[in-house]
């Protein structure tokens, strides 16, 4: 085993010669708590400088290195149902109604079993753990053990990523100082300790994409589309253009959609625009409570994400499809009923 000295040396020195075997190495070193905190640091700023951070084999094996130092989520021979998630980089800093974890849910109560990977806000007023907690959630409660049994009661549970990546702390200092985007806030999504076979993932720039999907095609995800929302967001726009890297079969293929494709109309970005975990929560109960008309922006903006899960987890034939089951688990209670199953569970200790 090469010293993590050396393998800062090798980075530093001679980046051509670094390999994604060294980065996950290092990674790996960093998740021991090897490295120091100067040492993490130069690590995460060579990587950058490199554009090293940017090439689909290192992120993947730096993904490798986190998830084999996560608690493992097992499940009983032969019990792991087709597991999906969708979930986003962050980073878009367009502050927009926490739309996947609510398609999340709705795809849950439509039939998928999803195993959400997410963490509280970084960069907007209220992530995906920020607005469980306001609806109720205990998320620390929700062990590795006791995800197998959530996920076949309610259809849907969080794993929160500070109760399944303890290692990381030993970086959290050294990301906070340097105040930049590093290789590690696009490893969210390939992270997930549940490891999904099926995933929406969105990124914050369309360059991030293609990398993205060759990431995944290398961590072994079976299909998904990496999309990146036109007007700038790690969602599927409510307007215009999104762009898709779809990952199916071991090929990606990238193409364009548009909500015309859902069957929906478009709404402007303002009208899905968040606020804080209060104010979030309280749209997510409307919308969960049936209380929002068709048509409505928020409405609408779920149906588009929770529609193409449905589409990419086999659930539906194609997009309108994936809608229409959609709506029928809003509209049904479904959607709120694997929400309060989760939120009961995550109670108890």
């Amino acid at each position: 085993m090469t010293s993590p000295a050396s393998l800062l040396k090798l980075l530093l020195d001679s980046p051509a010669q670094f390999t994604a075997a060294h980065a996950q190495e290092t990674t790996a070193a960093a998740m021991r708590g090897e490295l120091g905190a100067a040492q993490a640091g130069a690590f995460l700023a060579a990587l950058k400088l490199t554009r090293k951070d940017r090439d689909a084999d290192t992120i993947a094996a730096v993904a490798a290195a986190m998830r084999a130092h996560a608690r493992p989520v097992r499940f009983a021979a032969a019990a792991k149902p087709p597991l999906v998630d969708i979930v986003g980089t962050g980073g878009d800093g367009q502050d927009t109604f926490n739309v996947s974890t609510a398609s999340a849910i709705v795809a849950a109560g439509a039939g998928c079993h999803v195993a959400k990977h997410g963490n509280r806000s970084s960069s907007s007023q209220c992530g995906s753990a920020d607005v469980l907690e306001a609806l109720g959630a205990k998320l620390e409660n929700v062990t590795a053990e006791r995800v197998p049994a959530i996920l076949e009661h309610s259809r849907f549970c969080f794993l929160f990523a500070q109760v399944f990546h303890p290692s990381m702390k030993s970086l959290a200092a050294p990301r906070k100082e340097l105040g930049v985007k590093t290789i590690f806030n696009i490893l969210g999504p390939l992270t997930n300790p549940a490891m999904p076979q099926r995933m929406i993932v969105g990124v914050f720039s369309k360059e991030i994409g293609p990398i993205m999907a060759e990431a995944l095609r290398l961590s072994g995800v079976e299909r998904a589309w990496i999309v990146h929302g036109g007007i700038g967001l790690d969602e599927i726009a409510p307007i215009g253009e999104t762009y898709v890297w779809s990952l199916e079969n071991g090929e990606i293929t990238p193409q364009t959609i548009h909500p015309r494709d859902f069957g929906l109309a478009e709404h402007a970005l303002d009208l899905v625009r968040g606020g804080d975990k209060i104010y979030n929560s309280a749209t997510m109960n409307s919308l969960l409570n049936g209380e929002l008309p068709d048509g409505h922006p928020v409405f609408d903006f779920v149906l588009l994400n929770a529609g193409a899960l449905l589409y990419v987890s086999g659930k539906a034939a194609g997009l309108k499809e994936g809608v229409a089951l959609a709506r029928e688990s809003i509209k049904g209670g479904q959607a709120k009923e694997a929400l309060d199953v989760f939120v009961k569970a995550s109670l108890q200790v």
